[in-house]
């Protein structure tokens, strides 16, 4: 069977998202101090970042509205 990178790499960048919005909200690391929460909401951001600096999603014309979304919530919460 063959892989598809380019599905995977999606599907992984929405669950990044996921987890971003999940510590947002206080699902995931509830137990953690404020600080600690937006160091890795931080870090997801800019490996998001980073991840779209490649062009392969727009290419493919994959929707980058939610993660879009995603990024601005969570860079107001990681500066706040």
């Amino acid at each position: 069977m063959a892989v598809n990178e380019l599905e995977r790499d999606y599907i992984r960048l929405l669950h990044t998202c996921d987890i971003i919005e999940n510590i947002i909200g206080g699902m995931k690391m509830s137990d953690s101090s404020d600080s600690d929460k937006k160091m890795t909401v931080g870090n997801l951001i800019m490996h998001i970042e980073e991840e779209l600096v490649d062009s392969k999603y727009t290419d493919a014309s994959k929707d980058l509205t939610g993660v879009n979304s995603v990024i601005a919530t969570g860079r107001a919460y990681w500066k706040s």
